[in-house]
């Protein structure tokens, strides 16, 4: 989706993330729960807000029957859908669902789904609250929301600003929020402490530094390109690692599944 904060220097859809995404520490720890979440849900049907590249989306496309794509961004849509190619029943469409508008999303396709993914999306948005409840009301009457999200706003930084967020969330706070919007919270886990979280923070600030400075190199050094795909293996094997330390709270950012309340609201 684009990205914009009203500053002079932002993010279009292809900055965040970049092409490194995949190999990234942050990436690599909130996907390993997202995947976790995923092959114990297994849904039959399962909706992705906000898919970006779709790297997400192709983890969900390994435990979902069927997956639809949403984008605001031709660009992005057409990225997912290479990604997808070997995926029989993922699909990915141009539309603004949090608006309510299905773009090319064919209508036999837009029936409630069994699990809602919106994956670092919330904080972009002016209206989270609005936002959830719209996702409460794309749900199957005990399906799922499945969200990803930055924490603790002191740990903001200029990437933050680049990326167009509008928050970082503390655990009360998300919570609160869902449980208003019609939610019943089942987990939520912190990610990135005590590494992983580090590393992505030093990451975040290079590239914004980057970025201001409008280096001829991009956002990623060539040094580190070549390097990320084999140090990738350890920050997996801290992604595993780290959710045993969920309970201190002090990570950088939450995965959270929550079930749609069967409250009539």
């Amino acid at each position: 989706m684009d990205e914009s904060n009203g500053d002079d220097t932002v993010l279009d859809w292809a900055g965040a993330p970049s092409d490194f995404q995949a190999y990234g520490p942050g990436f690599l720890a909130r996907t390993y729960l997202v995947d976790r979440a995923l092959r114990r849900l297994r849904p039959d049907r399962l909706l992705d807000i906000g898919c970006g590249r779709g790297n997400v989306t192709v983890i969900a496309a390994r435990h979902a029957r069927q997956v639809i794509a949403t984008d605001v961004a031709q660009d992005a849509v057409a990225a997912t859908t290479a990604l997808l190619a070997t995926h029989a029943g993922a699909q990915a469409f141009v539309a603004d669902n949090i608006a309510g508008d299905w773009g090319d999303v064919p209508n036999d396709q837009r029936r409630p789904f069994g699990c809602v993914l919106l994956s670092e999306v919330l904080e972009h948005l002016d209206d989270d609250v609005a936002a959830l409840e719209t996702c409460r009301e794309l749900l199957t009457d005990n399906g799922c929301l499945l969200i990803t999200v930055p924490a603790n706003p002191a740990l903001w930084t200029r990437w933050d600003d680049l990326a167009g967020h509008r928050r970082r969330y503390t655990k009360q706070e998300l919570v609160s929020k869902l449980e208003t919007a019609g939610f019943r919270v089942l987990q939520i886990t912190s990610w990135g402490f005590p590494l992983t979280g580090w590393l992505a923070r030093r990451g975040a600030r290079m590239r914004s530094r980057r970025l201001d400075e409008e280096h001829a190199g991009g956002e990623v050094p060539a040094a580190l390109r070549r390097i990320l795909p084999l140090a990738s293996i350890a920050f997996k094997i801290a992604a595993r690692v780290e959710p045993l330390l969920s309970f201190l709270d002090r990570g950088d950012g939450y995965v959270v599944l929550a079930q749609r309340d069967p409250v009539t609201r």
